[in-house]
């Protein structure tokens, strides 16, 4: 496509949606993985440990706060969360081996799974775009393991559209620090002038890649995030509007 080489997608709430944890399905997913946990836990620990109920509010509900709390104070360098997880459950009074910790991240990520959505648009965008020849990656913020990661997006068939996938997990940083979208330009081999990021957030998604020299699009199909100052080369309600947005800017 002519002065375009490349497609960088941001991922939650760009080509994903999530429910709320307290949504009916996706609490009913978690209360069941803590059960399962409850009874994995007390099986290698061989001792009494506290209820399903008790590890879902003082594991998952904790670590999900703790995340949070640390997203919102725009910390560039992405956590250990291993680290935070083991914590959570030394609060609890239980010492876990740091594989068990991973198997306990990797139960409460399967439940995830009951809760995360992939736009109506997502498909037909990503397909029109990979025919019409250019590079696709995506670049997000993710906590988890990248293994765990790559694992949801296999889950949602959408890994086999993406040329190069970057989270922050394994970078060890976050939007908006440059090196995480350098990383995903190196790998697609394709220089920041002849890419165009599209996401939801106008400090993650907007401003960090235009200060590398690429173009944004801001998304608000699922977060409507205001741009007073109108960072964004473009404003998209819907992410079914970026093919005709590209096939323009070409033939222009």
């Amino acid at each position: 496509m002519r002065g375009l080489d490349a497609v960088l997608f941001d991922y939650g709430h760009t080509l994903i949606y999530f429910d709320d944890r307290q949504t009916p399905t996706l609490r009913s997913a978690l209360v069941e993985t803590y059960q399962q946990i409850n009874h994995l836990l007390t099986a290698r620990l061989a001792k009494e440990v506290p209820s399903a109920q008790e590890l879902l509010e003082g594991v998952s509900t904790q670590v999900d706060a703790e995340i949070t709390r640390d997203y919102e104070a725009e910390r560039l360098e992405e956590v250990e969360i291993a680290s935070i997880y083991d914590a959570a459950l030394r609060r609890l009074g239980l010492e876990v081996d740091p594989e068990l910790v991973e198997q306990v991240m990797e139960m409460e990520q399967d439940a995830w799974l009951a809760g995360v959505h992939v736009g109506p648009d997502v498909v037909p965008t990503l397909e029109r775009l990979r025919a019409a020849g250019l590079k696709l990656g995506l670049v997000s913020n993710a906590a988890y393991l990248p293994r765990l990661m790559r694992a949801q997006i296999d889950h949602l068939r959408l890994a086999e559209y993406f040329d190069s996938l970057t989270w922050s997990s394994a970078v060890g940083w976050r939007k908006p620090e440059r090196r995480i979208y350098q990383q995903a330009l190196d790998t697609l081999q394709v220089s920041p002038e002849r890419a165009i990021f599209v996401g939801d957030r106008v400090r993650e998604d907007v401003r960090g890649p235009k200060a590398l020299g690429m173009r944004a699009v801001l998304l608000r199909e699922w977060r409507r995030e205001e741009d007073p100052e109108r960072v964004a080369d473009y404003t998209l309600d819907r992410l079914g509007q970026l093919g005709p947005l590209l096939d323009t800017l070409a033939s222009g």
